[in-house]
């Protein structure tokens, strides 16, 4: 059973009636993940016997009338989500072999479902960025041209095979962009459908877990297990009371798909082109396509970059080797910080919190902090104010195509990367990756964006037009 050619609810169903076991399968995609981590270096940890048990126990289950709706369903889980069996590691060095208490409420709710747990993917320190460059255990390689980055390894997972479902994190755009550069599909949801307990994010405001998987059918499968309300989440109070789901059906309603001209000026010539023939076939599908205007993308990209380093100064004030962290070695409590936090933060996450520092000091919090606060609520203006004109939004996923894997990239040309996505994290609004085409073999993903609670209604949407032009690996 090739899992790339088939769906999460094909493939439950066939180990609930018994034509593969779960434990079959997972043996199968164990193997799968020696071959292929080899060259890609997607895992930071394979579960091994772990998941070999996990199976085994939903085989059992399955024989005494247990219903599952994902039995034995591989997954993967980003290595800055806890995961009590298998270290997590949140991008650092300090914490390879740190074994969590708590289980994240997302993975928890899976394998309650009968999803198996296969390993958790590399990210990049501390989970900052969306490329794999800064990750202390070396990039991920890109499944369609290896020279180049995959930008997330659960989307590396997904598009090799590997597994069927990635859950990952999602702060300025790395769920999503990873999905554009692999050619699959990937969800991050509205701002507090999904709990993000279990959740270690360096810029809280943003942080959000999602689904990436290689159908839009196959996210959908799974979008009412991971939502809802949890009280270890605050966020999720808006679900207390049920999710206010907006769904429109394409073919039962028209529904508008705004498209913002300028936006597009953005890219070099041959990804517009992408863009441009994507439009056409929404077109092509009886979808209206209205002109808008998005004015406020640069400074959405700035402001984000603002609020998300002076939240990531304070976020990683906990790890000083005393509460959090390995202790460093030092004659002085001075010196014992400067061990301890050099060794539990790399380059990056160390750039973040000073220049986060500096942001909020005396002086500059008025000067940059509160002015990237109200550009944050003009955003939120811009976008809601755009879905009243329209019931969706195309945006591009990615400026450029992945980075290659060789070769110095300044960090203001890497941070740049999240031009389309960091808007979108400051709306709140849900948005969803699905393959737009290539560009030289190498797959280009577009957004779909919508309202609050519109997850169903993108999803449906992006189960009749795509995937496009995604060829196979």
């Amino acid at each position: 059973m090739e899992l790339r050619k088939t769906t999460v609810h094909r493939v439950a169903e066939a180990v609930l009636e018994g034509e593969i076991t779960a434990h079959q399968l997972i043996d199968k995609t164990l193997k799968n993940c020696s071959v292929l981590n080899e060259g890609l270096n997607i895992f930071n940890a394979v579960a091994g016997v772990d998941a070999t048990e996990q199976a085994r126990a939903i085989d059992e289950k399955i024989k005494q009338g247990g219903e599952l709706p994902l039995a034995g369903i591989p997954i993967t889980v980003k290595d800055d989500l806890c995961y009590g069996v298998l270290p997590t590691s949140f991008g650092s060095s300090a914490f390879s072999e740190f074994i969590s208490p708590v289980t994240a409420a997302v993975v928890e709710s899976l394998m309650e479902a009968g999803a198996v747990v296969i390993g958790k993917t590399n990210l990049d320190d501390m989970g900052q960025g969306s490329t794999t460059l800064t990750s202390p255990g070396g990039a991920t390689a890109n499944p369609w041209q290896a020279e180049r980055t995959a930008g997330s390894a659960g989307a590396a997972a997904v598009a090799t095979g590997i597994c069927m479902l990635a859950v990952e994190s999602d702060s300025g755009g790395a769920l999503r962009q990873g999905a554009s550069h692999c050619g699959v599909a990937g969800l991050r949801p509205t701002t507090g459908r999904v709990s993000r307990h279990g959740l270690n994010a360096h810029c809280s405001s943003f942080a959000r877990v999602g689904i990436t998987a290689f159908s839009c059918e196959n996210i959908s499968g799974v979008l009412d297990i991971i939502s809802g309300f949890d009280e270890r989440d605050a966020a999720t109070a808006v679900c207390r009371k049920g999710i206010p789901e907006i769904i429109k059906t394409p073919g039962s309603e028209d529904i508008t798909i705004g498209y913002p001209v300028t936006a597009f000026d953005f890219l070099q010539p041959e990804l517009r082109e992408v863009f441009e023939q994507a439009r056409d076939d929404f077109a092509g599908l009886g979808y209206k396509i209205k002109n808008i205007d998005l004015g406020l993308l640069r400074e959405g990209l700035q402001a984000y970059y603002i609020i998300a380093l002076a939240e990531a100064s304070s976020n990683h004030a906990r790890f000083d080797g005393i509460r959090f962290g390995k202790t460093g070695e030092a004659d002085n409590l001075e010196n014992m910080y400067f061990q301890s936090r050099a060794e539990i933060l790399g380059k990056e996450a160390r750039r973040r919190s000073i220049f986060g520092t500096f942001l909020l000091s005396k002086g500059n919090y008025g000067r940059y902090y509160r002015q990237a606060l109200k550009i944050w609520e003009l955003i939120r203006q811009e976008f809601a104010g755009v879905l009243k004109e329209c019931d969706l939004l195309m945006l591009p996923t990615a400026k450029n195509l992945p980075r290659q894997l060789k070769g110095e990239v300044s960090f203001l040309d890497e941070w740049s990367d999240d031009f389309f996505c960091a808007p979108v994290s400051l709306s709140g609004m849900p948005a969803l990756t699905i393959p737009a085409g290539q560009v030289n073999r190498i797959p280009v993903g577009m957004q779909l964006v919508g309202p609050p609670f519109s997850e169903k209604t993108l999803l449906a949407v992006g189960s009749t037009s795509g995937p496009r032009d995604t060829g196979t690996l």
